[in-house]
């Protein structure tokens, strides 16, 4: 997956860097950013990707009735899928030869909302993301959270130390630099100045934070209809466990 660049980046799903964070404040283009690195990965075909969306706001309007695509209260379920799918893969210790991405947007908004309707739902999804946090990434299986704030409430005990890549959208403060993993990055690379679009990136393997600018995108309605299409050929994860739990030694 590549990102737009104030210095060159890329950084390589499977395995490596399958876990990733992207955080940012209303306004700082994470949504936008988050698509155009969603885009990427399906149009290149680096991984299959299911959507987890509670906030259902127009960003991804295009993409409802996908099958690998869920909003409102359905988001849970799209989660609780994603895991019985990983939980099928591992029970049965398949060796997937594509990889697969779970993607929540807004974290912090859908646990909110869990928390509404029980205690016990909250806490099962905290459990099951940081499981997956932790586990999946040997699997061939990745998870991208967006939030507007990483506090700890919002991740099982250790899952936040499980992102192979962190991205911080937009002015930070320092208390958020610290909860993002970022040490003396504040003072060498200072986000005061930080437009929508713009963030300081860490990488796994990779020296330091990396400061990054997602390019201009000219038709981002155009970008979610190709998404569209590129989810309305992929498998659906009902498909995906069947498959697993059949113990297919090739899941595509």
């Amino acid at each position: 997956m590549e990102y737009g660049l104030k210095i060159p980046l890329s950084i390589t799903l499977p395995k490596k860097t399958s876990n990733i964070l992207i955080a940012g404040k209303s306004g700082s283009g994470k949504s936008l950013s988050s698509r155009w690195y969603l885009w990427q990965m399906l149009h290149n075909r680096e991984s299959l990707v299911f959507l987890s969306d509670y906030k259902a706001g127009e960003e991804y309007e295009a993409l409802e009735g996908s099958l690998s695509y869920a909003s409102g209260a359905d988001a849970v379920q799209m989660i609780e899928d994603f895991y019985r799918f990983f939980t099928e893969v591992r029970k049965n210790r398949l060796r997937l030869q594509r990889h697969y991405t779970l993607f929540v947007e807004e974290w912090f908004g859908l646990l909110t909302y869990a928390e509404t309707q029980s205690k016990k739902l909250k806490a099962d999804l905290l459990a099951k993301v940081g499981e997956l946090l932790a586990v999946s990434r040997g699997l061939n299986l990745g998870v991208v959270l967006a939030v507007q704030r990483a506090d700890a409430a919002l991740f099982s005990s250790g899952s936040r130390e499980q992102f192979q890549c962190v991205c911080a959208f937009g002015r930070t403060s320092a208390e958020q630099f610290r909860m993002l993993g970022f040490s003396g990055e504040m003072e060498e690379n200072p986000t005061a100045g930080y437009a929508s679009g713009q963030a300081l990136v860490l990488v796994d393997g990779q020296d330091g934070a990396c400061p990054i600018q997602v390019p201009l995108i000219a038709n981002a309605s155009e970008m979610c209809r190709d998404m569209r299409r590129c989810l309305d050929i992929q498998p659906d994860i009902r498909s995906l466990i069947r498959a697993a739990a059949e113990g297919r030694s090739t899941v595509q």
